[in-house]
């Protein structure tokens, strides 16, 4: 079959570009996910985990090669949008404003507002922050309240706020279950995919499979001269538990028997000793989980503007072999004293009122192991791989893969540099962008 275009990876991105070129109907668009497609949201197909924005939903993820949180990633129409924490931040001015080659945060502006837009994004109200979130944001003058992709307590993915439009389209063809291998190309220029469901020809083909499966895909194309897969990075950090007092289980019960509890709601940016003028380098994440009598309590630290950089690469030429994914966390040791400075932070803030009314002891790691000991043997990511197709290193600022033709990135994979926020609105004001430069081609 030929399309048009053909876009590969349903995740924020590609839900992006195929709604976005498909509004024109003389454009043929097939959509090529490999997982699966429940069908529009009144459909009323998509799994209660998935459509429940209180917490993580971690049923659909990509089988990797060990038991490394960091790299869970969603296969499902939606991608990392149908399973995360539905936080809707944008990065500051700067670090937009680095990534350069036609870049900056007055040029991905009006496509921030247009994807916070889309995504039907709300902002929360203090007086439905839980008693634990409440308390962080009460001793922080400086507390972000998270606005949200949900419509009520429905995780408003990107499939539901995208392709849910299009899909009466009779020039949009979206394939569920089937996996990409590579990208059919003839001396440098992109003819097609070959797929588990067979090859396709396209006049355009845009790589929208994230940090992780982009890179793989033009690696398996036999695209290796340029630094495809390098320069991953990721936000790093470590997580503490604590004991649950006795006014926190009332309180918390009081509060659940009329409000949603959900498991994030209030971020608090930090700046360690090392940060640049204009931006943070640290969030302190708490954290409330459900579990058998009632609920338990949590913080996380994370270092927003690492140095460190790690690599995605082939294990296999079989595109259902997990990928070797080494996100290099604290190669480069200013990560490490940043993250301490954000656990000496966050420790002393846990031991003011009114965090202490809720929060006993430290359990997670406990208090007589030091923050260095506990960055080393703990350290994660906080599920915001970008850079391994990296804008000026292997794609141009139209997002045209370096040295072919008809061939574009316009995912997380095209981000040089990560922002200081979660990155799901940079990612997906990155493919209106681009689709929009397609559009006009």
């Amino acid at each position: 079959m030929h399309f048009d275009v053909l876009v590969l990876g349903g995740g924020t991105a590609g839900c992006v570009v195929a709604s976005r070129l498909s509004e024109d109907p003389g454009r043929t668009v097939c959509l090529v996910e490999a997982g699966p497609d429940y069908g529009a949201y009144g459909e009323g197909r998509w799994p209660e985990d998935i459509l429940d924005a209180r917490w993580l939903a971690f049923s659909h993820s990509w089988e990797t090669d060990r038991e490394d949180r960091s790299q869970l990633r969603a296969r499902i129409l939606g991608g990392c949008s149908s399973h995360n924490a539905c936080v809707v931040i944008e990065g500051a001015p700067s670090d937009y404003d680095e990534w350069g080659h036609g870049w900056s945060y007055a040029t991905i502006r009006p496509h921030l507002e247009r994807a916070r837009k889309q995504l039907r994004t709300r902002s929360v109200e203090r007086k439905a922050l839980s008693p634990w979130h409440a308390a962080f944001a009460d001793e922080s003058p400086d507390a972000i309240v998270h606005d949200v992709n949900a419509v009520g307590m429905v995780r408003w993915n990107a499939a539901f706020a995208y392709l849910d439009p299009a899909r009466p389209r009779a020039n949009l063809t979206i394939l569920g279950d089937t996996l990409v291998d590579r990208v059919t190309h003839s001396v440098a220029r992109a003819t097609g995919a070959a797929t588990s469901a067979g090859e396709f020809e396209a006049d355009v083909v845009v790589l929208t499979a994230g940090a992780y499966g982009t890179p793989g895909i033009l690696l398996r194309s036999g695209i290796d001269e340029l630094p495809v897969g390098e320069g991953l990075q990721d936000h790093v950090g470590v997580g503490f538990g604590y004991e649950a007092t006795t006014a926190f289980a009332r309180d918390m019960q009081v509060f659940a028997s009329t409000s949603p509890v959900t498991m994030g709601a209030v971020t608090l940016p930090v700046r360690s000793s090392r940060c640049a003028p204009g931006v943070h380098d640290l969030f302190l994440f708490p954290g409330v989980e459900p579990e058998e009598d009632g609920y338990a309590i949590s913080a996380a630290v994370f270092a927003m503007k690492p140095r460190s950089r790690g690599s995605v690469r082939l294990r296999s030429d079989d595109p259902r072999e997990p990928l070797a994914i080494d996100h290099g966390f604290l190669a480069a040791e200013a990560d490490v004293a940043v993250l301490a400075e954000g656990v000496e932070a966050l420790r002393d803030l846990v031991r003011a009122e009114p965090i202490t009314r809720y929060a006993a002891r430290e359990t997670r790691p406990g208090p007589e192991v030091d923050a260095e000991t506990h960055i080393r043997a703990e350290a994660r990511g906080f599920f915001h791989p970008t850079g391994t197709c990296a804008l000026g290193h292997v794609t141009a600022g139209d997002g045209r893969v370096l040295g072919y033709d008809g061939l574009y990135v316009a995912d997380a994979s095209f981000i040089p540099s990560i922002p200081c926020a979660n990155t799901n609105l940079s990612v997906a004001a990155v493919a209106e962008r681009i689709a929009e430069s397609i559009a006009a081609r």
